[in-house]
């Protein structure tokens, strides 16, 4: 069953990517609803499909936005992600983090190494 939020999400996502040019792919292994248990996180998402990135809580909003680049290199013994996307009016950003796949995979924040990311598990 699909919750409001998800839907409310995934539509805005939609609309986002339906004026925007053809975007990179995604990994399928970052693909998902990412949600972290650092405090003041809780009740954030991230939510990664092959196209578009989207932010939000647990309520129904969320703000969605086109991935336009996606550059992956190892640093070190981890692998670097640099994320870049774009909203409806066409301003530019970029996250970088860090994915593990261990344990269904994680995303840390390269500059807020403190936001540990997990890939929610889906409820039937």
């Amino acid at each position: 069953m699909w919750s409001i939020s998800r839907v409310s999400c995934l539509l805005a996502l939609w609309l986002c990517t339906a004026c925007a040019s053809e975007p990179e792919a995604t990994p399928s292994y970052l693909l998902g609803v990412w949600e972290t248990a650092a405090e003041g996180y809780t009740d954030q998402h991230m939510v990664i499909d092959e196209r578009w990135i989207g932010f939000g809580t647990s309520a129904v909003t969320a703000d969605g936005y086109v991935i336009t680049q996606i550059d992956e290199r190892r640093e070190g013994t981890k692998t670097l992600f640099v994320l870049s996307y774009q909203g409806a009016d066409q301003t530019t950003f970029q996250l970088a983090f860090f994915y593990e796949p261990a344990a269904g995979g994680r995303i840390v924040y390269k500059n807020q190494d403190h936001l540990v990311w997990t890939r929610k598990v889906a409820t039937s």
